[in-house]
């Protein structure tokens, strides 16, 4: 049997095991994930929130955590369950939060680590950080395998801002950000490292997001700055306004492919500057005659992603490609995948 079928068959949640060093809450609809997110707050025990597979219509409420407890627990988001939330698909496209064009979508600030996994935040609308805004003092910021798309900032950071102090580290893996924009600046996302952790961003699709005003510094795809060497591995960066990928932080670079790059580097080693040719203009799988088909590093800084975007095998016949989605074993494409 293909791995890439076996990779989307339901995996079953594991919440009991979890029951002794964690809260564990099942959402279904917008109320219960505001009210989860609510009573985590202060909480000293990590809070799991299992979000149901659907979409969340906010209607001009974003979703809002903010912790400043010095006992603060882990706050871990996960989407992908379904309704009572015992099985999982790990695919971020069932799993919406949508701002529905009236507000920001998930803003989340805490003195202790969170994760955000398998969603798709669409639709934000704020004058900065108007899809993703992430925040944290203490411990680490995992996000991963997430879509977002169509975000909007009347000033700047549509899609994704991340902010980390302390010592923790901070993974961005496996997401697709693309179709965002912004009126000045960062029109896909910036990623800040002021403590002292490590920063990975490895394996992301960030394309054709837009800065449809007056360029302020002309950040249109990925910002990526802080006091510590971030680590850029496997990723797509193209046809995003103005620059691409930008860092003032002397990333070390390891098989990326961009149109367009700023700032400096500590090294930049099996760089490509070609057209990825996805799929199709919201499509952003890649095609059988993609030059990035394979060329990725099976070994980078933070660990290769276990999955893909979509929950299927990251590499395939010890090959890995760059971006988001893994081609893999084709054999199974047309009954079951896109």
């Amino acid at each position: 049997m293909s791995n890439r079928f076996l990779a989307m068959l339901v995996g079953t949640a594991c919440a009991t095991s979890m029951a002794h060093a964690a809260t564990t809450v099942c959402v279904t609809d917008v109320a219960g994930l505001q009210a989860a997110l609510s009573a985590a707050e202060g909480s000293t025990a990590t809070t799991v929130i299992e979000v149901a597979r659907g979409t969340y219509h906010l209607g001009g409420n974003q979703l809002v955590f903010n912790s400043a407890a010095a006992g603060q627990g882990q706050l871990d988001i996960t989407g992908g369950y379904n309704s009572d939330c015992s099985t999982i698909i790990k695919n971020p496209a069932l799993t919406i939060i949508d701002g529905d064009s009236l507000s920001g979508v998930l803003s989340l600030t805490s003195t202790a680590g969170i994760s955000v996994r398998y969603l798709t935040l669409q639709n934000g609308l704020e004058a900065q950080n108007a899809g993703l805004d992430i925040t944290v003092s203490g411990g680490g910021i995992i996000i991963d395998y997430n879509i977002f798309k169509n975000n909007h900032a009347t000033d700047e950071r549509s899609a994704l801002a991340a902010s980390i102090s302390g010592s923790g580290n901070m993974h961005i893996d496996g997401n697709l950000v693309v179709d965002n924009t912004a009126s000045s600046n960062v029109g896909g996302g910036e990623v800040d490292n002021l403590g002292t952790g490590s920063t990975y961003i490895t394996n992301n699709t960030i394309a054709n997001n837009t800065i449809t005003g007056t360029l302020l510094n002309g950040y249109g795809g990925l910002f990526v700055y802080g006091s510590t060497t971030p680590n850029v591995s496997n990723n797509i960066f193209w046809g995003n306004t103005n620059l691409d990928f930008a860092s003032y932080s002397n990333p070390v670079l390891v098989d990326n492919d961009y149109g367009t790059i700023g700032g400096n580097q500590s090294s930049n080693t099996g760089a490509l500057n070609v057209d990825p040719q996805f799929s199709g203009l919201t499509d952003f799988h890649l095609l059988p005659t993609s030059p990035l088909l394979g060329l990725g590093t099976l070994t980078p800084a933070g660990g290769l992603p276990t999955i893909d975007v979509e929950g299927l095998p990251r590499s395939y016949a010890g090959l890995i490609d760059m971006g988001a989605y893994e081609r893999g074993d084709e054999i199974f494409l047309n009954d079951f995948d896109h």
